[in-house]
């Protein structure tokens, strides 16, 4: 049997062909087919993905875990000239409320990421670039700015902890 391929798709297809092979010839013992199915189907993954694409004056939203949304900017001013405005996406994560504000460069190439969050006295976060960490926030508060931006060709995460332990990881792209 093959290793475990990064498309969902193929996954499926090699679980069919293992258990249509199964269905024509012995049963097969629960430990083999333990270990067949850790290689086929995918291990649920923590990580919530999230794509953002600047078209006109709006930004297009698409979560691993949500369904898609486009979301008008507004005319807030968080960094820079704030003529572009920022937006909000809220999260609830173990049981606290977070709020993911994104404000944009004028040249649409970088974005800022500021958290908020409620109930925050033990949680931090953690920015990661291209796997390397960058900077942290050690304590969440009403306005925690990273300094750092999300640019169109690094690859950004974003980590939350409670007392040192981590409770979310978030994956940002950006598009332009």
């Amino acid at each position: 049997m093959e290793t475990k391929d990064p498309n969902p798709f193929m996954n499926r297809l090699k679980l069919k062909e293992a258990m249509y092979l199964m269905s024509q010839g012995e049963e097969v013992d629960p430990s083999t087919l333990s270990r067949i199915l850790q290689t086929v189907v995918p291990n649920p993954d923590s990580k919530i993905r999230i794509y953002l694409q600047f078209l006109n004056d709006s930004w297009k939203v698409l979560m691993s875990d949500w369904e898609n949304a486009t979301l008008h900017t507004s005319q807030m001013a968080l960094r820079g000239q704030g003529n572009l405005g920022a937006f909000r996406v809220h999260r609830q994560v173990a049981g606290r409320d977070l709020d993911f504000v994104f404000q944009p460069n004028p040249e649409k190439n970088q974005v800022f990421l500021s958290v908020e969050a409620s109930n925050a006295e033990r949680l931090s976060a953690k920015l990661f670039l291209d796997g390397t960490p960058v900077e942290t926030l050690p304590k969440l508060g009403s306005q925690s700015m990273f300094d750092s931006p999300i640019t169109l060709d690094s690859s950004p995460e974003l980590a939350i902890f409670e007392s040192g332990k981590e409770i979310g990881r978030y994956h940002f792209m950006l598009q332009s």
